[in-house]
């Protein structure tokens, strides 16, 4: 046995082989190493981009479960109304709510709020650079209706929307109240019939810049009094968005009453918060 033994390891062929095993698995080893690292740096450092990714997947009009798939088991649910049902997910510090359509689980409508920055290529509609016909030869022309990116807790409600403006939702809690302010804009079909939603929830710290902008709210005015042209244009241009929402096709006329009667007098009426409801989740430990 010993003299085969030797014999092999004489042979250059089989130190070859040898050798080249060696190397293989020295390979395979750095390999595994590398995708270990690399898959932790992705899912554990740079979380935003982490999480931008999933996002991207995402739209309203897909199944509930498909929303699943890419974020896990809900956190809350909650009743809305006989037709509709909140559903609420956390995903590495990301709030994402989905309104669900309890006859075929459809998300009509979903929103993410996160309270660091965070690159969102939204809105993903199908004619982003389209141009009316009237305007073809303008100077100009093709440019993006909206910004190509949205970045949470950087870009402004001027930033993002451009030129378009929707009516300005707000409400600035002086107590223990939710606050909150939103934009809807409905561009027909440059925006494929859908509803975009951008604005602050203050689940995070970047909605304080509410604080600085009490004379864009009527409820801080004199009764009767309205919000000055120049006390909303600061407002859009000072406050920084940390939440974006979009409804499926048609569906931003019901989502945004649902989000108005959220102060109703009427018990009964169903409602939706403007992103996750910070009062039922502020108790939840860090996940």
């Amino acid at each position: 046995m010993k003299a085969l033994i030797s014999k092999l390891e004489k042979n250059s062929y089989v130190r070859s082989i040898a050798l080249l095993a060696l190397v293989l698995g020295a390979f395979i080893t750095i390999g595994t190493f590398v995708r270990g690292i690399g898959g932790y740096l992705s899912e554990d450092v740079f979380v935003s981009r982490n999480i931008s990714k999933q996002l991207e997947h995402l739209s309203a009009g897909q199944s509930i479960d498909y929303f699943k798939k890419y974020l896990g088991p809900q956190i809350l649910q909650r009743e809305v109304g006989a037709k509709m049902s909140e559903s609420v997910f956390y995903y590495k510090g990301a709030y994402i709510q989905a309104l669900v359509d309890k006859s075929n689980n459809e998300a009509v409508y979903w929103a993410v709020t996160y309270c660091e920055p965070l690159v969102l290529n939204r809105p993903v509609f199908s004619m982003g650079r389209y141009v009316a016909a009237k305007d073809v030869l303008k100077p100009g022309a093709g440019t993006t209706i909206l910004a190509p990116r949205l970045i949470l807790n950087k870009s402004t409600f001027t930033d993002f929307l451009k030129d378009e403006r929707g009516e300005l939702h707000e409400f600035i809690s002086g107590a223990t109240a939710n606050s909150y302010a939103y934009e809807a804009v409905y561009l027909g079909n440059p925006s494929a019939y859908q509803t975009l939603l951008v604005g602050v929830n203050d689940i995070c710290p970047s909605s304080s810049d509410l604080d600085d902008h009490l004379d864009a709210d009527p409820m801080w005015l004199e009764s009767g009094e309205k919000p000055t042209e120049d006390a909303i244009k600061r407002f859009r241009e000072g406050v920084r968005i940390n939440t974006y929402g979009e409804t499926a096709p048609f569906m931003g006329e019901e989502v945004v009453k649902l989000l108005n009667a959220v102060h109703s007098d009427k018990l009964e009426e169903p409602y939706l918060n403007f992103g996750v409801d910070r009062i039922r989740v502020r108790y939840f430990p860090d996940r």
